[in-house]
């Protein structure tokens, strides 16, 4: 592998080689800074200089050798092309072997100058055996006593074939090369960083040509030039887990090659230059030279000196590192004992410059610690701060910051009302993120409350949390206690405490009916804007005089992350559903989920994502709500969920069970619950669900068992209108399975007297539960109504299983072309809900037909253009299977009419029976329909 812009020195070394050769001894020293390919350049030329015949006697200077006399001298001994005789008599001269009997031994005097004079002598005549090159790298570093040998070498070099190659850093020159330098055969040579296009060089040696280019810009900034480094990042680019991303990418890739070769050019430059090092990570953007020199408490030049080094080795530019990923490859081999001193040291000084609280927060909050007396004050005005702080990441979606901001200033506050207050706004950030976080303030905050230090809102708060993870007993003591708030301390909240009722009274009803007569949960007198009665289906019984300030979609519209109550949307969206407004419901799912993750509000995806899943149940679309339950289940961890965890479980459950696929529910079945979640509202959702799965699996007295315990749960705890939880169609469902159809008709009847006019799917779910225990001349106007209602509910799986039922019923009348018509429609909405297992049920049960109906000119756009719009009303119906009479009343035309339709249909269509008709309806003409 060539060297790379180093050309030129090779060049001017080969000439001296040349000259001493000759008999003009030479003597060149290259300087250049840490891993600048100092190094390698030695290597190249000794390689050049053996080639070319020469002796040559190597080594290298380290600081750890210093003491050893004739260290260097040593090292030159051992080289593989020094003459045996040479070796044996320079070691002799050096006191490197033990002297023969009858010799003399070296004095002590020899051991000074005569002895380097000695060595001197005999390295000369060496060199008249042939030319010799003696190399020295780091030769700073070289001990005492091989300098002074090398000194005088230098004196008698001139009519020498002796060519001297030292080697340095950035350092003042020593004093032999100080010597060297003054005298005509000598040279120097600085070895500066490569250039943006010498790096491009580097890496095209090892790297794809096309790579090359496109990594050296960024490797040039990584790196400033330095070979050392920039052959690491080539390392990582081709380590065998980065090689493929690598290949692509237009930025170099810094890994664990790069962090040791940084480590290594410190440890390299010494003791200081590794302490500025440090002291560089540490400080930041606050390094500058005078800071730096106090920080170390070392002479300003002693800072500039090692700054230089650093500079030129490629590490930093203007006191801060070019690379971030090399300040961490610093900071990171510091203890934490180490890395606690350094950020309260750094903490000091910037505090004593005058630097504002908000700067030095970091560094204390690096530091974990701060005893010193003036850092008690820092943090008091920090605490201030810090809340500012917190608000301003918060807004900017910086949650973790904002944490971390929170919880120094409620550790460094003083006033301990104020930190209780910082302790309720940490515990309510970090609901958002985990849930299960924020139960470690719960202690504080009732400890907090005890000492009436929260407002009500804060009080309102800690009490849904608190019940959200299952702790009944403790809200009801905190709820208890919000009566002993003072009145004019302007800590009342009407809306927090409405909202909590309302939560508490539809979620948690055994916590409501404690505190439901609590002067604490009273509503206010009155209500500042307009008042608005909800939906009935909202709220349970017993709460149906709540008043409400805003609609469901106004609460939504104003809805911010992280600031409105999770509670207040979750209601608002429950308050859709219940409404059966689905495509809203549906909408605003979408644009809060949008908002949440961009926030990385995890709490509110993983409600957002489970409400989304009730939605598609709603709609029949299984496939969607059983992948967004799933989905809201690894948003949290069980511990998070809470007890709310058995609305995720219960959809996914549900989803499952319905598409056929008893193995995925039954797995969700298996996952552990909190027992605390069966008496709450949650626990209700559970055993509904796990009471359709024992029923699809055909264990109906286990199913009817867990019905029969909703609906005693939901009649204690005045829970109990049917668009909320209809029980009682389920429970009539079970009892048609254990023969008991009376008492099955009975409570359909009763629910669908509750449920009234307004609703269509839910009272379209319930005729069809009806239609089910009625006679066959009752079961087949009942079931067109139910068609009817739930095309305009949306419901497609409810509305499949209608048509599966209204095929039934034609086939027992005989009329067979109808019936298969029926189940075809049945059919095609079964796989458009993904319900696996009715889809293969209906495959199963099909009727083969005497003839194939016609290829229908229905399902491209020039057919449907051929029918008027009074034509594809009439057909959409009767592809339904509406008699001529139905049709007619539906449309408001005569039997004449509907039959004129028809045939200009057939003819238009090409086809000749109402069984021809095709199943595949547009959208449009099926909501006409």
């Amino acid at each position: 592998m060539g060297l790379v812009e180093r050309e030129a020195v090779m060049s001017e070394l080969r000439a001296a080689l040349s000259d001493s050769a000759k008999g003009c001894g030479k003597v060149a020293v290259i300087r250049g800074g840490i891993a600048s390919g100092k190094t390698a350049l030695l290597r190249a030329f000794e390689e050049h200089a053996v080639a070319a015949g020469a002796t040559l006697l190597r080594a290298s200077g380290a600081p750890g050798e210093q003491s050893l006399r004739f260290g260097v001298i040593e090292q030159f001994l051992s080289g593989a092309t020094t003459p045996p005789g040479a070796t044996e008599s320079l070691s002799h001269l050096a006191g490197l072997t033990t002297p023969q009997v009858g010799s003399e031994a070296p004095s002590s005097a020899l051991s000074g100058t005569r002895a380097a004079h000695d060595l001197c002598v005999g390295l000369l005549e060496l060199s008249r055996q042939g030319p010799l090159v003696i190399t020295v790298d780091d030769h700073q570093f070289a001990d005492s006593a091989s300098l002074q040998v090398l000194t005088y070498l230098q004196h008698r070099i001139g009519t020498a074939r002796v060519m001297l190659l030292l080697s340095q850093g950035t350092e003042p020159p020593s004093e032999l090369v100080a010597e060297v330098l003054r005298q005509p055969y000598s040279r120097q040579f600085t070895l500066s960083p490569l250039s943006p296009e010498g790096v491009g060089q580097l890496l095209a040696q090892r790297l794809d040509s096309s790579v090359a280019v496109q990594q050296a810009p960024g490797s040039y900034a990584v790196t400033g030039g330095n070979p050392l480094l920039t052959h690491a990042l080539i390392d990582d680019s081709l380590a065998p887990d980065q090689e493929a991303a690598a290949g692509a990418a237009v930025e170099p890739v810094a890994g664990q090659a790069f962090t040791r070769a940084v480590l290594a050019i410190l440890r390299r430059g010494g003791p200081q230059l590794l302490r500025t090092a440090r002291a560089v990570a540490v400080l930041g953007e606050f390094a500058a030279p005078a800071l730096l020199a106090r920080f170390l408490d070392v002479r300003p030049s002693v800072v500039g000196g090692a700054l230089e080094t650093l500079e030129l080795a490629g590490l930093t530019t203007d006191a801060q590192f070019r690379y971030h990923g090399t300040r961490t490859a610093v900071l990171d081999e510091l203890t934490p004992e180490e890395r606690s001193a350094l950020n309260r040291r750094a903490a000091e000084l910037l505090h004593h410059d005058g630097v504002a609280p908000s700067d030095v927060v970091g560094y204390l909050l690096a530091a974990g610690e701060a005893d010193e007396p003036w850092a008690a004050r820092v943090l008091h005005a920090a605490a201030d701060q810090a809340l500012a702080h917190a608000e301003q990441a918060l807004a900017g979606g910086k949650v973790a910051e904002a944490v971390q901001y929170l919880e120094f200033a409620s550790r460094s506050c003083g006033d301990e009302h104020k930190r209780a207050m910082l302790t309720a706004r940490l515990a309510w950030v970090q609901w958002t993120i985990s849930p299960a976080a924020a139960t470690r303030h719960h202690g504080p905050l009732q400890t907090a409350l005890e000492k009436e230090l929260l407002s009500s809102r804060e009080v309102m708060r800690l009490v849904r949390s608190l019940a959200w993870h299952g702790r009944p007993e403790e809200a009801v003591r905190a709820l208890q206690s919000l009566g002993s708030l003072p009145e004019g301390d302007g800590s009342r909240d009407p809306a927090e405490r409405r909202l909590t009722r309302q939560w508490l009274a539809r979620w948690y009803p055994q916590i409501f009916a404690q505190v439901e007569r609590h002067a604490a949960m009273a509503e206010p007198m009155s209500s500042p804007g307009p008042v608005r009665r909800p939906h009935p289906a909202v709220l349970p019984r017993g709460t149906a005089n709540v008043p409400a300030v805003d609609g469901p979609e106004q609460v939504l519209q104003r809805a911010r992350v992280r600031e409105t109550p999770l509670a207040s949307v979750l209601s608002a969206l429950h308050e859709l559903l219940a409404a059966e407004r689905f495509e809203r419901a549906m909408y605003w799912c979408n644009e809060l989920l949008q908002k949440a993750e961009g926030q990385h509000a995890a709490a509110w995806r993983g409600v957002l994502l489970d409400t989304r899943a009730a939605v598609s149940l709603r709609l029949g679309d299984l496939a969607d709500a059983e992948r967004d339950a799933s989905s809201a289940l690894t948003a949290l961890s069980a511990r998070s969920w809470g007890v709310a965890i058995g609305s995720p479980l219960s959809h996914a459950i549900h989803a499952a069970t319905m598409r056929g696929h008893f193995d995925r529910a039954e797995a969700f079945l298996h996952q552990m619950i909190p027992q605390s979640m069966m008496d709450t509202r949650y626990g209700l959702q559970y055993r509904t669900a796990r009471g359709h799965f024992h029923l699809a699996t055909d264990r109906p007295h286990a199913a009817l068992e867990d019905f029969e315990a909703v609906g005693d749960l939901v009649v204690k705890w005045k829970l109990d209108h049917p668009m909320t939880l209809p029980w009682r169609g389920d429970l009539a469902q079970a009892l048609v399975r254990v023969g008991q159809t009376d008492r099955a008709r009975e409570l359909i009847k009763d629910q669908l007297r509750m449920i009234g006019p307004d609703s269509t799917r839910m009272r379209g779910i319930s005729l069809g539960i009806l239609a089910s225990v009625s006679d066959l001349k009752q079961r087949l106007p009942l079931l067109g109504e139910v068609v009817d209602l739930l095309q305009a509910g949306g419901d497609r799986y409810q509305l499949a299983q209608a048509f599966v039922e209204l095929g039934q019923v034609w086939q027992i009348l005989g009329k067979l072309d109808r019936a298969q018509l029926i189940r075809r429609r049945a059919l095609q909405l079964a796989k458009s809900c993904h319900a696996e297992q009715l889809s293969h049920q209906l495959l199963a049960t099909r009727e083969p037909l005497n003839s194939e109906p016609a290829t229908s000119q229905w399902e491209d756009a020039e057919g449907m253009a051929v029918l008027s719009e009074a034509e594809r009303r009439v057909a959409a119906l009767a592809a339904l299977g509406r008699t001529n009479r139905e049709i007619g009343r539906k449309l408001h035309i005569t039997v004449s009419t509907v039959e004129q339709h028809l045939t200009r249909v057939y003819r238009k269509l090409n086809i000749k029976r109402r069984a021809d008709l095709p199943v595949g309806l547009p959208a449009d003409i099926a909501d006409i329909a």
